[in-house]
């Protein structure tokens, strides 16, 4: 249209037959691509055609192009859903996009030379447009190194941007701006003094009917929906709670991953839940030669090197929900709205004791941890998160896996200076500056929520779904919600040393108490076995390849070591291996698609 271009593929969960995209209507001068869910599209669609729209179609797409021709940018906090969009206007020569609160739908644009603006769901399909290049962005490969993720605006790749998770960029002749239409903070912040005052059964009830009607809104499909089953607390409550609503001859489809000859796995936990609500339930067995044969592949998907073992794992459990549902629920969310994850509980850490903890120096304190028994990587970095100087030293350390003089000692040409290494911290003080001055385990959350879930766990999870063709949809990621997980008192987070006490009171009535109190595990991948067995060879070829990343920034005989000392038992070094893996990976991928 004129100077637009536009493109789209669909994965089509609603309105199956009608709503092909790009969308365009006879009576508006609108042309809309859309990635998302909108879950309350019916209510918007009649408000819609009390004002005198006629719809052409039965889906939420029509509904999002009306509201942005009758409400224009006004219409964007009222779109309940995970989305991203570009909405053209015939009339006006200008260009809307928009990225739903939360950052569940990733957004990506750039400028090629000549001018020419482009955008899409997908990097790959931005580095398509001619001129821009697949040049990395070595700050940003140093903040994937630190964090296994990147955060903030930008991308690996230089002049590849984002738009910002409840962000709007506006387009037209006279330029672009870049604008926020919702923030999770802000939304925290209005609910915080009516949380305040309320009892203790009072905030369970709200936050419980919040939750249910969340689910609810996420199984409105015109295809099968199933769920995602770890066994732990979230899943099973969420599976608990999709099947209440479905009757003895609509049994709950789920399914759970695990890993062969794992002593640690999941499965019986899932297995149990599964039992005890009745779902039709389909495990699958995920192996080193998986990850062998779909790593490549897979880092294809992201456009980025894989950041977590269990990705694969995950792409694997897709591929085989696929055959069976279009669309699952799933669990992410829960840990950040409402403080599950262990590093939770050390929030209010006392300032003393972080100054005796300083005093005595994360070394000594690691030493201890390994005299007694205790996971050492696990303890490290909680000893040089409580130990940090400053607050945003303590809230990025969590996710930091590597230590500063290991990297510069691994990957010396990348360029570790303090400017350098500083700068990698730029989206957590960004994040940290916009918190209000709320207690140390809320302004924990909201950091995480700004950083590392949209740039590390959705991202994750969209990339590793949609490449299977299904599509992902987290309750406990609602807006409203999660808003009010933050919003919270901190007594109901976190009380007697376990978090997200309100998540488990809303349990009690559908789940056994063995699962409501099974302490947290995770996703735990047998990196450490695999990297000594199966994938060594895999691992020391792709690590040591001639012409690769670290024979270009790296000093290869300490990468030698790192192996030898894996493989000698010496250290459990599986996830500083994968990092290096899996960095090494995306950037043979770079150089590929630059040939």
């Amino acid at each position: 249209s004129g100077p637009c271009h536009l493109a789209h593929t669909r994965l089509s969960i609603i309105d199956l037959a009608l709503s092909t995209q790009p969308m365009r209507v006879p009576d508006l001068p609108f042309t809309l691509v859309y990635n998302g869910e909108l879950y309350n599209y019916r209510e918007l669609r009649r408000t819609l055609e009390g004002r005198g729209h006629r719809f052409v179609t039965n889906g939420d797409t029509e509904v999002v192009l009306r509201m942005v021709a009758e409400f224009g940018e006004e219409s964007l906090p009222r779109l309940d859903g995970m989305f991203a969009f570009g909405a053209w206007n015939t009339q006006t020569l200008t260009l809307l996009l928009a990225r739903d609160a939360m950052g569940e739908k990733p957004l990506f644009y750039a400028r090629a030379p000549g001018g020419s603006f482009v955008f899409g769901s997908e990097i790959k399909a931005v580095l398509c447009v001619p001129g821009i290049q697949r040049t990395p962005n070595l700050g940003a490969v140093r903040q994937a190194l630190r964090f296994r993720a990147v955060y903030g605006e930008h991308t690996l790749y230089e002049g590849v941007l984002q738009v910002p998770p409840g962000g709007l960029l506006r387009l037209s002749r006279s330029g672009s701006s870049i604008g926020r239409f919702i923030s999770i903070v802000d939304q925290a912040a209005k609910m915080m003094p009516s949380l305040a005052s309320q009892c203790d059964a009072a905030l369970v009830k709200q936050g419980s009917d919040l939750f249910r009607e969340s689910v609810r809104e996420r199984l409105v499909s015109d295809v099968p929906v199933g769920v995602f089953l770890s066994g732990g607390l979230d899943s099973s409550l969420l599976t608990a709670e999709m099947a209440s609503h479905r009757g003895p001859d609509d049994p709950v489809r789920s399914y759970s991953v695990g890993f062969k000859d794992d002593a640690s796995s999941e499965l019986p936990f899932a297995r149990e839940v599964a039992e005890v609500i009745g779902t039709r339930h389909t495990e699958v067995l995920v192996g080193p030669l998986d990850y062998i044969a779909r790593l490549d592949e897979l880092t294809g998907c992201r456009d980025a090197p894989m950041s977590e073992p269990a990705d694969v794992a995950i792409a694997c459990m897709s591929r085989r929900a696929r055959q069976d549902v279009k669309v699952v629920l799933s669990g992410e969310g829960a840990d950040e709205a409402f403080a599950g994850y262990p590093k939770y509980r050390l929030a209010n850490f006392p300032q003393a004791l972080g100054m005796i903890a300083r005093m005595v120096g994360p070394g000594l304190i690691v030493r201890a941890a390994g005299v007694l028994g205790l996971d050492r990587r696990r303890v490290a970095i909680a000893a040089r998160a409580v130990t940090g100087a400053t607050e945003l030293d303590r809230l990025s350390q969590w996710f930091s896996y590597v230590e500063r003089s290991a990297l510069q000692q691994w990957l010396p040409g990348i360029g570790w200076s303090d400017a350098e290494w500083t700068a990698t911290l730029d989206p957590h003080a960004s994040a940290l500056a916009s918190v209000p001055k709320w207690s140390p385990l809320a302004r924990m959350q909201a950091v995480d929520c700004l950083t590392w879930l949209p740039g590390n766990l959705l991202e994750r999870g969209d990339r590793m779904s949609m490449a299977e063709g299904l599509e992902a949809r987290p309750p406990f990621l609602d807006t409203e919600l999660v808003a009010f997980g933050l919003a919270l008192p901190d007594r109901m987070k976190v009380r007697g040393g376990v978090g997200k006490w309100i998540v488990r009171q809303w349990a009690h009535e559908r789940l056994p108490a063995s699962i409501i109190n099974r302490r947290k595990w995770g996703f735990r991948v047998p990196l450490a076995a695999w990297f000594r067995g199966e994938m060594r060879e895999y691992l020391h070829d792709t690590l040591l390849r001639k012409g690769g990343f670290h024979a270009q920034m790296g000093d290869m005989a300490a990468v030698r070591r790192l192996l030898a000392d894996h493989d000698s038992g010496a250290q459990d070094l599986n996830l500083t291996l994968w990092t290096l893996l899996t960095m090494e990976v995306w950037w043979s991928r770079l150089a590929k698609d630059r040939d």
